[in-house]
């Protein structure tokens, strides 16, 4: 998905895009640069499982509980950066949490906020939406999956 077209899909789902001018490729850079805390920035990991690629999603204080995600999809591991681009069509630290058609898995915990921040297609900008906008569209599966 091009750049264009999912900033037409952040606007339709309610949300913007944030145009930060600067590499925002970590949430501690997310945070300084949108003035929120890490619970409200929200992390769109790829992963290589047994069932294939995954798109799980967690907050910014979250790490991703490998045994959690195992026990659903066999055997995980992290994508590698070429992986990650080859899969989703973006960069490590601008993968958006929408519009990537793969099996996707949200963390309860990003439904606590009513806005979250998070990748926006580019290293240099975020998206903000309401993360129960981002569970319809992708049609995500609801699991525990952080530490």
């Amino acid at each position: 998905m091009g750049r264009e077209k999912l900033e037409e899909l952040v606007k339709k789902l309610g949300g913007e895009i944030l145009n930060i001018k600067r590499p925002v490729k970590t949430v501690e850079q997310a945070v300084k640069a949108t003035n929120t805390s890490p619970d409200v920035i929200i992390k769109s990991l790829i992963f290589i499982s047994e069932k294939g690629p995954v798109l799980v999603i967690v907050n910014g204080e979250s790490k991703v509980d490998l045994k959690k995600l195992s026990k659903r999809f066999g055997l995980v591991r992290f994508a590698s950066p070429e992986e990650v681009k080859k899969i989703t069509g973006y960069e490590i630290g601008a993968v958006p949490p929408i519009g990537v058609k793969i099996h996707t898995i949200v963390d309860p915990k990003v439904l606590e906020k009513d806005f979250v921040i998070g990748g926006g297609g580019a290293i240099d900008k975020l998206s903000k939406l309401d993360p129960r906008k981002i569970v319809e569209y992708q049609k995500a599966e609801i699991m525990e999956v952080s530490k």
